[in-house]
């Protein structure tokens, strides 16, 4: 099954990420880091003619931005968002086996009371 990804506009790429678009406190569109692969999934598997590009500020602050260009006879426009926050770290898959090691803690444990028991002469106080 093929995908046709057709040509668009900047007026419905930016109707597009609307969802995902905030406004700054200084009126700068701004989108949030961990929504990048989902903004890049949506524009680049419909739209043939929209490419994407990431950077950092030259400024002092080196802010990352996100640069959306939606390319067209006989000119490009382009629509630069400032990126904010930072994208989360996947949480680590959990250990399939920690149950051989809580198994072992608690035979450790019971191998421990059996000694002390036979320190004491079977006595437990």
């Amino acid at each position: 099954m093929t995908v046709r990804r057709v040509k668009t506009t900047m007026s419905k790429v930016q109707k597009a990420i609307s969802p995902y678009v905030h406004k700054h406190v200084f009126g700068r569109d701004t989108i949030d880091a961990n929504d990048i692969e989902r903004i890049a999934v949506l524009l680049l598997g419909q739209y043939n003619n929209v490419s994407i590009s990431q950077g950092l500020d030259q400024g002092k602050n080196g802010k990352p931005w996100l640069k959306i260009t939606v390319k067209s006879f006989p000119f490009s426009e382009e629509k630069i968002l400032e990126v904010t926050g930072r994208p989360k770290k996947k949480e680590k898959k959990k250990n399939d086996l920690d149950w051989i090691d809580r198994i072992e803690e608690y035979e450790a444990f019971m191998d421990d009371q059996s000694s002390f028991q036979n320190l004491t002469g079977g006595k437990s106080e």
